[in-house]
């Protein structure tokens, strides 16, 4: 089954255009956007399964230089 989820992110310092840059890069981003409010960053990301989501945020965004914290909604309707 496929899954779809909404993938909040926070930044540290002037890493905003980079981390962009290259979340739109990661296969199973549908889309990613610089956003104002309490997040930096916001992202549509599509998978298999939740699983694969998961594995998506936890060793790619996570991991890249001054990402500082995420927060992952799925979508369940």
């Amino acid at each position: 089954m496929a899954a779809s989820a909404y993938v909040l992110v926070s930044l540290s310092g002037p890493q905003t255009k980079v981390a962009l840059n290259n979340i739109r890069k990661i296969k199973g981003v549908k889309s990613a956007h610089i956003v104002a409010g309490p997040f930096d960053l916001i992202m549509h990301v599509e998978g298999k399964g939740l699983e694969e989501i998961g594995e998506l945020v936890i060793s790619k965004v996570r991991k890249m230089p001054g990402v500082t914290n995420t927060v992952t909604c799925y979508v369940v309707a």
